[in-house]
């Protein structure tokens, strides 16, 4: 039993993602979902964890647009905080865990307005992939052996693992305190994981026989339509000496005359020959560079690595074109531009190449499986929606979006002197 990502590429995870699961079952589903024993419960701070904390004045910095959580008159729980998959139940926390730290990230650096229109996509994402995997789970439950249900929960156990190398300093502690945070356990993480194991092994056990090999005509179409992906670029390792004209000024170059940044100009550019006769006296280029060189890799002796054509922009665009029309370990002429003067020295270079048909054949049969794969599977998960009982989906999807992460609201302003010197 394979479970690491080179059974599947990762790829291959995209048909549950893209089932449309939302739109298939929202438009006839009754507005409200079965009542359970459970269903009070349901509302509690453990399944809907930031909307009893909101006050209106939180929701005032929220944008006004359709892409916002609905308001309502007070604390409280917005839309249905469970959604029920055949009789399951998937409460807010499992779909926000997997994406909290997108949330955060996007509710810091994005604008309100754009932060919610993301937002609902991400939610919708996250609640297809998480719906289509336990309908995909109710049918593969039954299907192995206790010996590799064993092997699924190692499997799970490994990946928690990871997780917690990877964002809490191996630290488990943190991590089950960021869980209890979200009114989970590392149970119902595991549980989650381990579905996701299952149901990718078992789709792959069901659909692996069915994949064909491509015939050659097809292989050669599919090589001829997608050539960018099977040629490198040419490269070529810059060695820089740089010389920003600002760096000669001593002064900022918005308070400095343009006498001033003439004369700055002047005394970069009898810098950089002087550097250009060190290098031609036979002084090796990197410690040139360390002396005189005022740019950005002075330290690493002026070498950045290889680079691409386009690879660099600013400043250092006409350095970055006149490499590529130097021969390996040929230096430039004095290169000035309005910011800086440079030296160019081209190091080792690599030209284009293509991969050729015949070595491209395996990528391709993989991508042409891969493709058929992704449809066999997607099929599968549109017999199953069909048939499936999912609801209230918009109800919950406004649940999902309340208790999600605020952006943080716009700095208050005022044309008040007198106030704004008092705060």
């Amino acid at each position: 039993m394979i479970f690491r990502s080179a059974a599947i590429p990762k790829k291959c995870f995209a048909w549950i993602a893209a089932s449309c699961l939302l739109g298939a079952v929202a438009c006839d589903q009754p507005k409200t979902g079965p009542r359970r024993a459970d269903h009070a419960a349901a509302h509690s701070e453990r399944y809907h964890p930031d909307t009893h904390s909101r006050t209106p004045a939180r929701r005032e910095v929220e944008p006004s647009a359709s892409s916002q959580p609905t308001p309502t008159s007070g604390p409280g729980p917005v839309g249905s905080p469970v959604l029920f998959v055949n009789g399951d139940t998937v409460t807010v926390p499992e779909i926000l865990e997997p994406i909290l730290a997108e949330l955060e990230k996007d509710a810091k650096q994005l604008p309100p307005q754009l932060y919610y229109s993301n937002l609902r996509r991400t939610i919708r994402r996250q609640i297809d992939l998480h719906v289509s995997t336990l309908l995909i789970y109710q049918e593969a439950a039954n299907h192995y052996p206790e010996k590799a249900v064993e092997a699924f929960d190692k499997e799970a156990d490994r990946r928690i693992k990871e997780i917690v190398t990877d964002r809490f300093q191996g630290v488990y502690a943190r991590y089950e305190a960021y869980l209890k945070a979200l009114e989970l356990t590392r149970d119902d993480v595991k549980n989650r994981i381990k579905r996701q194991v299952m149901v990718t092994q078992y789709m792959r056990d069901k659909y692996k026989p069915l994949l064909r090999e491509p015939p050659r005509r097809e292989l050669f179409e599919y090589y001829q339509h997608h050539l960018d992906e099977f040629t490198t670029p040419e490269r070529a390792e810059l060695n820089l000496i740089e010389i920003p004209v600002d760096s000669m000024l001593g002064k900022p170059r918005e308070t400095a005359t343009k006498a001033e940044i003439d004369a700055a100009r002047a005394r970069a550019v009898a810098r950089i020959r002087r550097a250009r006769e060190e290098l031609d006296s036979g002084v090796e280029f990197p410690a040139v560079a360390r002396a005189y060189s005022k740019g950005v890799k002075a330290a690493q002796g002026g070498a950045w690595g290889e680079i691409s054509p386009g690879t660099l922009q600013g400043r250092w665009a006409k350095a970055a074109e006149v490499l590529f029309t130097l021969p390996e370990n040929g230096t430039s002429d004095v290169i000035e531009t309005e910011e800086a003067v440079f030296l160019v020295r081209c190091g080792k270079r690599t030209p284009r190449q293509q991969i050729s048909f015949e070595d491209a054949q395996p990528k391709i049969i993989e991508r042409v499986k891969d493709e058929q794969f992704n449809k066999l599977s997607q099929e599968h998960i549109d017999s199953l929606v069909k048939k499936a009982t999912v609801r209230p989906v918009a109800e919950f999807v406004e649940a999902v979006v309340a208790a999600a992460p605020r952006p943080a609201p716009p700095p208050l302003t005022t044309s008040d002197p007198a106030e704004q010197a008092e705060k």
